[in-house]
């Protein structure tokens, strides 16, 4: 277990009466309470788990608790991203900078669409 790990891991432990207080609001205490069963295991698969905690986290409103732990780059090391935006669809070719998180878009929902072009906003998950 690296350094990083085992911080994350102890945060995880000190906060985990929040943590259920937050899965209980968006239904995925079950969920949480698998995560948190699978950690308390010795032969635990911890980068898999940590990574679940940090998704858990985002869908519950709460993305980048983690973060001061979790790479910056995640994708590069083989992580997965901690936030998502929504962008312009037409940002590679204009200088339209508009982001929306992700967490403001009910899950089910389409993407919102460009006020200007009408095509929906594209998905960027960092």
């Amino acid at each position: 277990m690296s350094d990083r790990q085992a911080r994350q891991l102890a945060w995880i432990c000190d906060q985990a009466d929040r943590l259920r207080q937050l899965a209980d609001r968006k239904n995925l205490r079950a969920e949480l309470d698998h995560i948190l069963a699978e950690l308390a295991k010795p032969a635990a698969e911890l980068p898999t788990l940590l990574r679940q905690t940090a998704d858990l986290l985002r869908r519950c409103g709460m993305p980048g608790l983690l973060r001061g732990t979790v790479p910056a780059l995640a994708d590069a090391q083989g992580g997965h991203p901690v936030e998502e935006f929504y962008l312009c669809p037409l940002q590679r070719e204009s200088r339209c900078t508009r982001m929306i998180h992700a967490f403001d878009i009910p899950e089910a929902a389409a993407a919102p669409p460009c006020q200007l072009t009408g095509l929906p906003l594209r998905l960027r998950e960092f």
